[in-house]
């Protein structure tokens, strides 16, 4: 995941953005992100961040997760209105400078949220390219998480710090199961994604891996897991 992120981060970089430090106009409570994502984070966090996350109660959560929605329009339906709300409350992980606590672990959906114009306008602007490598970066970071969940960030933090103490019985409803999908939404024109695809998929890993060669690892791998099995290792 650590590659992913700083693949997509020096791709951004080539562009001219308006974001900085202290811009936090779109650090809402609106984060969705998978279980390994939420894991990442939740290694850093003390107890009183995690008694502060437990104290939020109402926020966003998503109907479908980031593949279910690629496969709805692959195969020609609409997929599930998203929930909406023209108030979003700030990201419990914003400093009083409006700054990212967790900047250094923040999921990719933070990563990828950018714009060309400063936000102070009333709308944001993300080059098209960056629009394309974004949802393919998604569809990756699910891909990942085989055997996984997805869900808001906040809800993730909290099951994860239950399953760890123990006491999640069950998996909450509201978080999703992630899903694999293999193909990606790029056109046969489209030769520059293609080109940003295949020097992700060549960036060695290791001495052993390249970032494909690791992600068919896991995929094997996973397919004899049952949800969540994996957590009982990491814990």
């Amino acid at each position: 995941m650590k590659t992913l992120y700083n693949y997509v981060e020096n791709t951004y970089k080539v562009y001219p953005l308006a974001c900085k430090p202290g811009c936090s106009l779109c650090c809402t409570q609106k984060i969705f992100a998978t279980s390994i994502e939420a894991y990442y984070i939740l290694d850093i966090l003390t107890e009183t961040d995690l008694e502060r996350l437990f104290q939020i109660k109402n926020y966003l959560r998503p109907k479908l997760t980031h593949n279910q929605i690629l496969l709805c329009y692959k195969e020609g339906s609409e997929p599930s209105l998203e929930e909406f709300s023209e108030i979003l409350d700030p990201c419990p992980f914003l400093t009083e400078e409006n700054l990212c606590k967790i900047y250094e672990r923040r999921p990719l959906m933070c990563r990828i949220m950018a714009s060309a114009v400063p936000c102070e306008k009333g709308y944001a602007e993300l080059p098209p390219f960056l629009f394309q490598v974004s949802t393919i970066a998604l569809q990756l970071a699910e891909n990942i998480d085989i055997g996984g969940l997805y869900g808001n960030i906040l809800d993730l933090l909290k099951f994860l710090y239950k399953y760890k103490k123990g006491s999640a019985e069950e998996i909450p409803d509201y978080l999703l199961n992630t899903i694999e999908v293999d193909e990606l939404p790029i056109l046969p024109e489209e030769r520059e994604l293609k080109k940003w695809v295949g020097n992700l998929y060549r960036t060695p890993i290791s001495k052993d891996f390249t970032f494909r060669e690791l992600l068919q690892k896991l995929r094997e791998e996973f397919k004899k897991y049952e949800i969540l099995s994996f957590l009982k290792e990491i814990f």
